[in-house]
């Protein structure tokens, strides 16, 4: 069933859609600026990886800030399932969770919903399917076709440990693929050989310990940077966290990345440059750090009895 809807009717349905959602979200809106209103409805699924997000924004080719904000995708990379993809001409708007969705003119952008006149047409009730001939899901299907065709920026899937002892098998969270800071670097975004359809859903946990790894092959790489929302230990804290990856390192506000990290920073050296983490805590700073202010400000008195 498909309904017009406009102002209030349309504002409620886009909530609606984030806030009620199960195992989807897709978000298509070539700019996208989060009030705090917006990040509440989002932090429901904050800790949930059952829920698969799909972000698809565009515009700005070259100063995509001017599209998404770097402080606004930080609050994204938080989730434990989520895809992002860039499409430079993109200039449709769509919201989608498994059972509705809007096509529509507003933008997921805080002023958007508060001053201007938009329209939509709402899908409702249904369970979305690729094997559906509705309009709703022909609708989801050409957005999924085209993530699949564009520029992946980002992508982190959950970690699961599959046996029958336990129905609480969530171990985590693991960082695919992230072209974010190639992405902000004021140049468009270069073709690259992945595609969204390739990553796994999720991760078997047994798959990422399979094999001992060399002393060698840890040395000379980087690594995988895990992102683990769930903690079943309690360990005494010790400060010293980077900045980029969240990752245990020493304490040092004059170096406050990890070596891979600070190798990539040193590529554009912005000392301004938001970033992910504080370097006492190790919580999420929504870009509320950077080089040049490593601790968020709440934990800056704290910090400087270690000196």
């Amino acid at each position: 069933m498909s309904k017009f809807i406009t102002g209030k009717e349309l504002e409620e349905a886009v909530y609606n859609i984030i806030w009620e959602a199960e195992s989807q979200i897709m978000i298509v809106s070539p700019y996208i600026k989060l009030d705090a209103y917006f990040k509440k409805l989002f932090e429901k699924h904050l800790d949930n990886p059952k829920i698969q997000i799909t972000l698809i924004f565009g515009k700005n080719e070259g100063r995509v800030d001017k599209s998404f904000n770097k402080a606004d995708l930080d609050f994204f990379k938080q989730f434990p399932n989520i895809s992002i993809v860039y499409v430079s001409n993109l200039h449709a708007k769509y919201y989608a969770n498994e059972y509705m969705g809007v096509l529509t003119s507003i933008n997921l952008y805080d002023y958007s919903f508060k001053n201007n006149i938009e329209f939509g047409v709402l899908y409702e009730p249904k369970l979305l399917s690729v094997f559906s001939k509705s309009p709703d899901a022909e609708v989801w299907n050409q957005c999924m076709e085209i993530a699949d065709l564009n520029a992946v920026a980002y992508v982190k899937r959950p970690i699961y440990e599959y046996n029958f002892l336990s129905s609480d098998n969530f171990k985590g969270s693991k960082v695919l693929f992230d072209r974010t800071e190639e992405l902000y670097s004021g140049k468009a975004l270069t073709k690259s050989k992945e595609r969204l359809d390739e990553f796994p859903y999720e991760i078997d946990f047994k798959e990422l310990n399979n094999g001992r790894p060399t002393r060698e092959e840890v040395e000379n790489s980087a690594g995988p940077i895990y992102n683990n929302t769930k903690h079943t230990i309690q360990k005494q804290f010790e400060p010293g966290y980077c900045i980029r990856t969240g990752e245990k390192i020493p304490f040092n506000t004059k170096s406050p990345l990890s070596k891979p990290a600070y190798q990539s920073w040193s590529k554009y050296r912005n000392e301004n440059f938001a970033e992910n983490y504080c370097h006492y805590s190790g919580e999420p700073s929504n870009g509320a750090t950077s080089f040049k202010k490593p601790i968020l400000t709440k934990n800056w008195k704290k910090s400087q009895q270690l000196n």
